[in-house]
């Protein structure tokens, strides 16, 4: 199990999440935004990524797409209580 309690998830797409939560927190948003993007490309189901994009999303005033990922993220979750087997942290 990873560390950052991120079982399933491949490598590439936890650097980019995690260099995208950095991001952010240095008030980088568009460039986080990049990051976690790439981040869900790579594991469709990472509901963390999806949460941290919509916060990103909001903080710049794309409430539009925000209100996309929150959704997705609620689909994801929503699923992951259905099929306890999924390992997408």
């Amino acid at each position: 199990m990873s560390i950052y309690g991120m079982q399933g998830i491949p490598l590439e797409a936890q650097y980019l999440y995690r260099r995208g939560v950095e991001l952010s927190g240095c008030e980088k948003p568009e460039a986080a935004v990049k990051c976690l993007r790439q981040a869900i490309i790579i594991a469709p189901g990472f509901s963390r990524a999806y949460r941290e994009l919509g916060a990103c999303l909001s903080r710049l005033g794309r409430q539009e797409d925000a209100t996309y990922c929150n959704q997705k993220l609620l689909r994801i979750e929503s699923s992951r209580t259905r099929q306890p087997s999924q390992s997408y942290a």
